[in-house]
This record gives C-alpha cells, structure tokens and sequence, in this order.
C-alpha cells in the first residue's frame, strides 16, 4: 500500500500568487492587500537579511519593485 505526500501550504507563497494574478490582470491593489503583500514578502526573505532602515520605513503606499517581481512570479 502506498502512502501519498502530504505538504504543508505555504500561505506566503499563495498569497503572492493570488495578489501577483490581480497585478498581472491589470487591477490595482488595495491598501490591505499592498500591507498583506509587504508581509509575506517580508516573511519570505526574513531568513536571508535583517530589515534595514530602508525597508523600515514606509515612505509611499507603493510596493517595492522587489516585492511586485515576487508576486508576479508566484503568480506565473
């Protein structure tokens, strides 16, 4: 009898798709979901750096090229 693999989801990952699918359709975010994207971005790049000052501080409410990159890619 064989037994199937189950994984966790990773809800970072599937949020990025969701909100990356929205961007590539041409919709434009709302605020909670540019916050909801800046935190699974920030969740899954914590584990390569620490924040720095840039990224402490929230100067516009647009999202870093880096984080719509990522969205678009999980979305694809």
């Amino acid at each position: 009898m064989e037994y199937t693999v189950v994984n966790p989801i990773d809800i970072n990952k599937n949020l990025l798709g969701i909100l990356g699918r929205k961007m590539i359709n041409g919709n434009k975010l709302t605020l909670a979901e540019d916050l909801m994207a800046l935190s699974a971005y920030a969740s899954m790049t914590s584990h390569y750096y620490g924040p720095g000052p840039a990224e402490m501080h929230v100067k516009t409410l647009d999202l870093p090229e880096s984080v719509k990159g990522l969205m678009i890619e999980y979305a694809g």
